[in-house]
């Protein structure tokens, strides 16, 4: 049986109900508070989720490099142990800079993003490295590092972006 029928199968009338059933901004309504505006960033959202992607192609590719570079070159022994080492400092910094980053965008925050932004800058360096200080460093090394360094570059503009957005909607309210 349906209850929300009466039992003769007249229609119920809508009228004014005392459980709370009033239209907003009527008597006995508590006025409801204005809709605030979301603040997170679409594009820098997309740049993080592609860049975690893009993370995980480098790093699989960097990985299969240098065992290729092991293997046919000459290397010396604590060079290559060294720059080997750098590719596992290079994810144990990236994957906390991208989820801090994101974050920082879905809470609406400034602290994790300013801090991603600051662990921005020895991934670059190690970039750097990569492309112009390595014991050998091969065409696709300039590649990977270059769109790597692109990505990084387009997430700290983002990142800035946002970081001021969410400043000045702080600010001025």
């Amino acid at each position: 049986m349906n209850t929300a029928q009466p039992i003769s199968g007249a229609v119920a009338q809508p009228g004014p109900t005392t459980g709370g059933g009033a239209q907003p901004g009527q008597p006995g309504q508590p006025p409801q508070k204005p809709r605030r505006r979301v603040l997170t960033s679409l594009g820098f959202q997309i740049f993080i989720f592609f860049g975690g992607w893009w993370d995980v192609a480098y790093y699989i590719l960097n990985i299969l490099v240098f065992v290729y570079k092991g293997l046919q070159l000459p290397y010396p022994g604590r060079n290559f142990a060294m720059e080997f080492s750098f590719s596992w400092l290079w994810i144990l910094i990236e994957a906390p800079r991208l989820f801090l980053a994101s974050k920082g965008n879905k809470t609406e925050r400034v602290g994790p993003i300013a801090f991603s932004c600051v662990l921005a800058m020895p991934l670059l360096a190690l970039y750097v490295y990569f492309v112009g200080f390595q014991t050998y460093v091969l065409r696709i090394d300039q590649l990977l590092n270059g769109v790597a360094i692109a990505f990084m570059a387009l997430q700290i503009v983002f990142a800035i972006l946002t970081m001021v957005r969410f400043i000045l909607a702080t600010r001025f309210t």
